[in-house]
């Protein structure tokens, strides 16, 4: 059976850095931007958070990677969609019953149901 095993981080704040490289590129964010979102301090943080730790050293494993990269990556597409929201292009409202915040293209006068300008 396949066991992921843990392995040690040798550099702490490499790893948080490249993380944010990744979620960065996946995201289509500028590298000179990322910053604006989340800091590396902040993704070492999220590092100590899911590692394990043994002695004085921080283990990882592909599962905890994944959950820390995700973390990371939700937490830039939540800052982008209140960026968005303050700015007007979304609608923010509350979901009692889902308990969570709701956003929504706004409908521009013009705009069909879709979106699409009515010309």
């Amino acid at each position: 059976m396949y066991e992921d095993k843990l392995v040690r981080i040798k550099n702490i704040n490499k790893v948080s850095k490249h993380i944010g490289k990744d979620v960065a590129n996946t995201l289509g964010i500028p590298l000179n931007e990322l910053s604006i979102y989340i800091k590396p301090k902040e993704i070492k943080s999220l590092l100590k958070q899911y590692a394990v730790r043994k002695d004085e050293d921080y283990m990882l494993n592909t599962v905890i990677l994944q959950k820390i990269y995700r973390e990371v990556n939700n937490w830039v597409l939540g800052i982008q969609l209140c960026k968005m929201s303050a700015e007007g292009q979304l609608e923010t409202r509350w979901d009692d019953e889902q308990n969570c915040m709701l956003f929504e293209s706004l409908k521009i006068e013009g705009d069909d149901e879709d979106g699409e300008e009515i010309l």
